[in-house]
């Protein structure tokens, strides 16, 4: 009864989320037009004053790509007279000596750019915006990560052509991300797919529908109103960005997605750094729903709280697949009634059906066109969500129990890779987890076979070789020179 009991919670929760998805995909191939059509209206704004502008470059030991954010952001089309610049660099390496001249150089030559160092690293990235916001009385803000290289005419489209700040409800607009890297090999190719998937399906479908808003913590602009309104700036999460758009929305703010500003930036090209980052952002999750799903659940204001209520815990599908897959030899060993076991059974193929068709949708909205090599990468890119199970189930258990978090950034290379030093990549702890999980998924597929269930040993099969695949994948890396800024480690405590 036990058994059977956590089955139907895990595969039910499971169906619950791929419905929601379902609903946006297919809700955003019905109303893509009508979203084009707002794109296009949009585009034929007059002309306004500029606005003053505090643009904040959060860096943190990111010498390599630090350079090319602040060059980048100094060349903004914009008047220099309403554009301040922060460089809030909280490093610990040499990035400070290697940025200094040159902006001492940009500074010389009229731009208002400034170095801020703080004395204590308090509050991570939050810290450091709050502490640059308060140092500056900008009426916008401006923020990007130091792997974002924003291009000339970005705020002119948001504050000078643009009339989204027109409506006083407006609390930030939110951009596109795109990739430098993105062909540079097969991993980062299936990293834009996933990321994508947000960019172009969901968040087109949200503005459409009039769903919440996310900020995505770069490539944005802040009204500061809206910022102080609700506290400002937390390091209470590692998703400072989730947790302060949800406080705005829980108090009336909303947020704007225009996908034609596009900002390129730098996705993990190794897959041990990708998993770190991956770590981060399931912990923030976590954290996150910890702290707002009561908040959503008894709120008047939010429309579509059950959109909400996936967005704030869409991590949690990494331990309800994990917890899937643990349950399924002993579901099928100990004979449930065949209703339930089928049943569940169809709404995950159901689920995985929809999975494909998001990614299709996807690569097809995002122009790389479905042809052998798009298809060979939306593979990759589910067997690679599907390999992230124990990665992020441990993360996000961590995040949703601990109060206190390290925040680890995602090494960068820089726009020619060039930029950083070659050092071995360092193997997180969590690979032991994930050789336990693929041999107990291996054993177990075993003893369903020899007991006569030969397509129910299916999935475990595939779980395994999705663990050999991960495990094999962090192990080649290591043994190879990387290109990253510094060995890719993970402090302890930032799980304990």
């Amino acid at each position: 009864m036990i058994l059977t009991t956590a089955y139907c919670i895990v595969t039910g929760a499971a169906v619950v989320y791929a419905a929601i998805e379902a609903r946006m995909v297919f809700g955003y191939l019905a109303k893509r037009r009508e979203a084009r059509a707002a794109r296009a209206a949009r585009a034929t704004a007059t002309p306004r004053v500029p606005p003053r502008v505090l643009v904040q470059l959060p860096i943190f030991n990111e010498g390599a790509v630090a350079l090319d954010l602040v060059r980048a952001v100094c060349d903004l089309d914009y008047p220099r007279d309403r554009l301040d610049i922060q460089v809030l660099d909280d490093s610990t390496d040499d990035t400070p000596t290697v940025i200094a001249p040159e902006i001492a150089r940009l500074a010389a030559e009229g731009h208002r750019v400034t170095h801020v160092r703080r004395p204590l690293r308090e509050g991570w990235k939050a810290g450091a915006l709050a502490h640059g916001m308060s140092l500056s009385d900008g009426e916008f803000i401006a923020i990007f990560d130091a792997d974002f290289v924003p291009p000339a005419d970005y705020l002119r489209r948001v504050l000078i052509d643009g009339d989204v700040f027109d409506d006083p409800r407006v609390a930030f607009l939110q951009g596109r991300w795109t990739y430098t890297n993105e062909d540079e090999n097969l991993l980062t190719r299936a990293q834009a797919i996933l990321i994508n998937r947000h960019f172009i399906v969901q968040k087109p479908y949200q503005r459409v529908h009039g769903s919440t808003t996310v900020f995505n913590g770069s490539a944005g602009v802040w009204r500061r109103a809206a910022i102080e309104a609700v506290g400002g700036w937390s390091a209470d999460t590692l998703c400072e960005d989730l947790d302060l758009s949800y406080r705005c929305a829980l108090a009336g703010w909303v947020g704007v997605y225009e996908e034609t500003l596009v900002c390129p930036s730098e996705i993990p090209s190794s897959m041990i750094a990708f998993k770190l980052q991956q770590r981060r952002w399931s912990k923030g999750s976590a954290q996150c729903m910890r702290k707002l799903t009561g908040d959503i659940l008894r709120s008047d204001r939010l429309r579509h709280r059950l959109d909400d209520l996936y967005a704030v815990t869409g991590y949690v599908v990494h331990p309800l697949l994990l917890s899937w897959a643990v349950l399924w030899p002993w579901v099928v060993l100990h004979d449930i009634p065949t209703a339930i076991l089928w049943g569940g059974q169809i709404g995950l193929t159901i689920a995985n059906l929809v999975a494909i068709v998001g990614f299709v949708v996807t690569t097809a909205d995002s122009g790389r066109g479905i042809g052998w090599r798009s298809l060979r990468d939306i593979v990759f890119a589910l067997v690679l969500g599907v390999s992230l199970m124990v990665n992020n189930t441990i993360a996000f258990l961590f995040g949703f129990f601990e109060r206190l978090s390290v925040f680890e950034r995602t090494p960068k290379r820089g726009l020619d890779g060039q930029n950083a030093p070659a050092k071995r990549q360092t193997l997180h702890w969590g690979i032991q987890f994930e050789f336990l999980f693929g041999a107990y998924a291996f054993y177990h597929a075993g003893v369903l076979v020899r007991e006569g269930h030969a397509m129910e040993a299916m999935p475990c099969v595939m779980f395994g070789l999705a663990m050999v695949f991960m495990i094999a994948f962090q192990i080649f890396e290591r043994f190879l020179p990387s290109r990253s800024e510094e060995e890719l480690t993970i402090d302890d405590a930032a799980f304990g």
